[in-house]
């Protein structure tokens, strides 16, 4: 089936090259190449029509150049949808948040257990109002799959949602490890949607410290209308396809799979 993929992950050389060697310490080694137009043509060879890619700012003080490398990323990525990033100890958060907006990136990213703040934290509640006056939308690593920290974990997002009832939001990972309530707040909140990266492949449960055979296909199915497919490639250590494997090994129904894999995420997206 065609797919479209919300979570790609893209950076400048020497980043990439930095982050692939900390995964590599721990025994993940990522078996595709980093460059963006590699990354573009493997995944058109996967039927992947569009797919969404970010980098993020680990710490202060680099946003503003992170959203410019991917706004020029996307001038050689035609099927991309580039998603920008802050970070929550930038002076000048709203700024840098204009400004990419500006480059016509479409939302932003953020991994709150590597750049080390909570969702809720104070000093990002006037860049949740301007991400929705200009009508953007969030990737969130949200849940407390891998590292089970405290910035991470439901309270925090889930104090966002409420203050931000409207925010358009995709939820990384299914939310794992507390992918029941994440998929739960999608009952309170019509803009929230999940990922699947890394979540129902076997293959990640080493590196996850996870059982994504512990998810449950009833659940799949209960919210298939709010699950989209997401992949973390090219970081991921194993070939494409296995993040769409979990179509067939839980022989889902062609009409649900066609809503994870693609229409979800073409009505969220509104492509």
């Amino acid at each position: 089936m065609r797919s479209i993929d919300v979570h790609v992950h893209l950076h400048p050389e020497r980043l990439a090259r930095a982050i692939s060697e900390v995964f590599a310490r721990d025994g993940w080694q990522p078996l595709h190449a980093w460059d963006p137009r590699a990354v573009g043509d493997t995944l058109a060879a996967h039927d992947v029509e569009r797919f969404c890619f970010f980098s993020y700012a680990h710490k202060p003080g680099i946003a503003r150049a992170l959203n410019a490398w991917i706004a020029e990323a996307a001038r050689q990525l035609p099927a991309g949808i580039p998603v920008g990033t802050v970070h929550a100890g930038d002076a000048d958060i709203l700024a840098i948040a204009d400004e990419a907006i500006d480059q016509g990136l479409a939302g932003f990213k953020f991994h709150l257990s590597v750049q080390r703040f909570r969702a809720d934290d104070p000093r990002l509640m006037p860049f949740y109002e301007r991400v929705a006056e200009r009508d953007r939308f969030l990737v969130v690593h949200a849940g407390t799959m891998p590292y089970r920290d405290r910035y991470t974990g439901l309270d925090g997002f889930r104090a966002v949602m409420e203050r931000f009832p409207t925010l358009r939001v995709i939820v990384a990972h299914l939310g794992g490890f507390e992918t029941d309530a994440f998929c739960a707040l999608t009952e309170q909140f019509p803009n929230l949607s999940l990922d699947t990266t890394m979540a129902l492949t076997p293959l990640s449960n080493p590196y996850l410290r996870a059982d994504a055979d512990a998810i449950p296909t009833e659940l799949l199915l209960r919210y298939q209308d709010r699950i989209l497919l997401g992949s973390d490639f090219p970081l991921i250590p194993y070939p494409y396809e296995e993040e769409r494997s979990f179509v067939a090994r839980r022989a889902l129904p062609e009409t649900a799979a066609r809503k994870m894999l693609y229409e979800n995420a073409a009505r969220f997206l509104r492509l």
